[in-house]
């Protein structure tokens, strides 16, 4: 048994290292795989996309955020690596959600999507 996953570093494209709190969210975007049924019982399934490949992290603010910058990220890629050692990579990535600050707690959600999610 190895280091089981609990932290991870993203750098994304030129905003580089994002300062995140803990923990992210990957989601592979992968086909969802649904039966196909027939009067003898199941002929196979069909393969449909249901969302697309994101990276979702809550940063942290601070004066050195440059949120002109984050707001405008567009086609590039952002590379995930876990304290094991896997890396991810999102490629052609942009952020897909409006930004929001929370004042309170000094931090953004940021959701990355991207064209694929490719393990290294």
């Amino acid at each position: 048994m190895g280091v089981i996953t609990s932290r991870c570093f993203i750098d994304a494209g030129n905003l580089g290292r994002l300062p995140g709190k803990e923990g992210a969210t990957l989601g592979f975007g992968n086909l969802k795989k649904e039966a196909v049924m027939g009067d003898e019982g199941v002929l196979g399934h069909t393969e449909i996309f249901e969302g697309a490949p994101f990276i979702k992290v809550t940063l942290v603010d601070s004066v050195a955020s440059d949120k002109a910058k984050l707001i405008k990220f567009v086609s590039q890629n952002v590379l995930l690596t876990t304290n094991n050692g896997q890396q991810f990579t999102l490629t052609d990535a942009w952020v897909g959600n409006v930004l929001e600050l929370n004042v309170k707690e000094g931090t953004m959600d940021v959701e990355f999507f991207g064209t694929e999610l490719i393990p290294q």
